[in-house]
């Protein structure tokens, strides 16, 4: 139960900042730029984070699975960050 919330809260977590990273971005046209680059950065590390998740399942020392949730979750709430974004534009 205890992996749940802590799982459950990693993604309010990337959900809430990405939210108020776009948030931020409709404020000023250069924090736009800012904000994509974030974003652009945060999809090069997901997509390394997907190819290499073996090495990182031993380097972590956890379970493939928690990984793999993680990383669902995480993408989830950026994906909700970039939907709240592109509404302000």
């Amino acid at each position: 139960m205890t992996k749940a919330i802590a799982l459950g809260n990693n993604f309010l977590l990337t959900a809430i900042a990405s939210s108020f990273l776009c948030w931020l971005a409709s404020l000023h046209p250069s924090l736009l730029l800012f904000v994509q680059a974030l974003f652009a950065l945060k999809l090069i590390i997901s997509v390394s984070a997907w190819i290499l998740d073996d090495a990182l399942v031993a380097l972590l020392k956890i379970d493939l699975m928690q990984l793999r949730f993680r990383l669902i979750a995480s993408t989830i709430g950026t994906l909700v960050g970039v939907g709240i974004m592109l509404c302000r534009l």
